[in-house]
């Protein structure tokens, strides 16, 4: 090698290392994720490609190229093979831009190219034709290259089939299939109108599955009961093509009774109304918070912050020494199967809440918030519940005959959320004398409060139009337990030590329980009755 030779070396090195470090990118329409066209935009929609090559290119002797191709290996061979039907030499910099008309791009094989080519024309979401548009960037014989796809369809997809409609109060559930599942489709229009009426143009809804719950017409006014209308469905795809309308089916929305207008037609006296937005339910959760506060004042050391040592042994650790301070709190977490005794109530002509939800009894889940105020022989608590339960069932067909109802095929749910202000004694006195006496007995009565609201077939809370009132009520009362709980400290009394040392838990416990809930206004009638009792069983905590 010539001491020329050796000069350039370094820089050929250079340059090389620094065209192999590039990596080229490119963008069409601000996207590397491809370009999909429709009959809609074939022939205005734009290509607007912009790269950059990663490196600083040095100019006379590197070339950067624009080209279009029906087959990719044109973008990755020099020269190009195959040839691509579009090939550009841009400017040699580092990044450049450049236009190509989406029907330039319509490329196909051996056709007359252009949004006009049957192949182009005849082309569905299914089955697209799809070309590559890329930037090649050739320096000191290397090439690196960077594409973008472009796909054409500009057929309709296949109109939806197979529609049908189950009818429900005020509503219709419309159903359909894919007219082909192998085209992708981005949602479906739906079209409700009156029966022998034409759209004003507008849309139902629109969706991405192949369901609807309808309610309003394409003008937006409410479905009436007994009423016909026309229910057509049409599919747009990805390339935003739309399919000619499915076959038209007509739907007849019907009444049916959900559980609170069944429960009212069989003499119900509950006319609710009252739910969340009356001052009610305010003034007695204040009242419940102002007995707590007032209890936890008559406490030494209760206003240097009770609640925050409660908050704080919850989040983390609230004890460091083996010698343990008094306990102080209690939190625990319940459920039973709940099946409250609405069917009970003094005039009822037949059996609605069995109607509708049959005997299914859910879960009822419950919260409790327990301050242990003293501790004579024993454990004194004073806490609140809080909890959720729901069930569902279908409406009835009005008319049905006591005793054997015909059920309609709207969905109506019942909620119930239950307060409680209660009191707790506890005998763990045997427990905390011997660390591995296993068994807390224990009793509590308190007082009860639950909002309750029934919903229709369309997801709104119930209303009885006819005789007035609101499916959503407060029933008040209280309830009663018997119980024992298995102290897992006793288990382990090793760990438990730790557990406190470590997170503040002074007892943990399992627990079963008898207990009986007495809703009904205390007899005072027209209230919705849900007492119950049930075996509850839970998990508690003691700080």
């Amino acid at each position: 090698m010539t001491r020329h030779h050796m000069r350039l070396a370094p820089a050929f090195a250079l340059a090389l290392a620094s065209f192999t470090a590039g990596a080229v990118s490119l963008q069409v329409n601000n996207s590397s994720a491809g370009v999909l066209v429709g009959s809609s935009n074939c022939k205005t929609m734009q290509l607007i490609a912009t790269w950059n090559l990663g490196v600083a290119p040095i100019p006379g002797s590197e070339q950067v190229k624009l080209l279009g191709s029906r087959d990719p290996a044109s973008c990755t061979t020099n020269p190009s093979s195959p040839t691509p039907q579009i090939n550009r030499s841009e400017t040699v910099t580092q990044t450049g831009a450049d236009t190509v008309s989406a029907n330039q791009m319509a490329l196909t094989d051996g056709g007359i190219g252009g949004c006009d080519d049957p192949a182009i024309v005849n082309a569905t979401s299914a089955n697209p034709v799809t070309n590559v548009l890329c930037v090649q960037y050739l320096a000191l014989g290397g090439l690196s290259s960077a594409s973008v796809t472009v796909s054409y369809a500009l057929a309709k997809p296949t109109p939806p089939q197979g529609l049908g409609i189950s009818p429900g109060d005020s509503h219709l559930r419309v159903s359909w299939s894919a007219g082909n599942s192998a085209e992708t489709i981005a949602n479906y229009d739906v079209h409700v109108v009156p029966e022998g009426t034409a759209s004003d143009g507008g849309v139902a809804d629109r969706v991405t599955g192949t369901n609807a719950d309808i309610d309003h017409t394409d003008n937006g006014s409410a479905l009436q009961n007994d009423a016909g209308y026309t229910v057509t469905v049409v599919a747009r795809d990805t390339y935003g093509n739309v399919s000619d309308p499915s076959l038209p089916v007509v739907g007849f929305p019907v009444f049916s009774a959900d559980f609170y207008d069944h429960y009212r037609d069989l003499g119900g006296s509950a006319e609710g109304g009252h739910g969340c937005a009356t001052g009610g339910a305010s003034a007695w959760i204040a009242a419940v918070a102002i007995a707590l506060a007032l209890l936890l004042r008559r406490r030494r050391g209760a206003r240097n912050g009770a609640a925050l040592i409660a908050v704080f042994a919850l989040l983390g650790p609230a004890a460091r020494a083996e010698e343990r301070r008094p306990r102080r709190f209690l939190v625990g977490f319940k459920m039973d199967r709940y099946d409250p005794k609405v069917d009970s109530e003094p005039g009822l002509t037949g059996t609605p809440y069995h109607d509708v939800f049959g005997p299914r009894a859910p879960p009822r889940y419950q919260l409790e918030f327990d301050w242990e105020v003293a501790h004579p022989f024993g454990s004194v608590l004073v806490g609140v519940t809080a909890g959720f339960w729901q069930n569902y069932g279908k409406t009835i067909v009005p008319g049905s005959t006591p005793g054997n109802v015909q059920q309609a095929q709207d969905t109506t749910t019942l909620n119930i959320f239950p307060f409680g202000l209660i009191a707790t004694y506890r005998f763990d006195w045997l427990a905390d004398r011997w660390e591995r006496f296993p068994f807390i007995p224990y009793a509590q009565a308190g007082l009860m409060r639950a909002l309750w609201v029934s919903y229709n077939g369309r997801g709104a809370v119930s209303s009885d139009a006819q005789r007035g009132g609101r499916g959503s009520g407060w029933t008040n009362g209280y309830t009663t337990a018997l119980g024992i709980a298995l102290n897992l400290n006793a288990l382990d009394v090793e760990l438990a030590r730790e557990a406190y040392v470590d997170t503040g838990i002074q007892r943990a416990s399992l627990f079963a329980e008898y207990g009986w809930t007495y809703l009904s206004d205390f007899h005072q009638g027209g209230t919705l009755i849900l007492s119950d009792h049930a075996w509850r069983f839970g998990v508690a905590v003691e700080f």
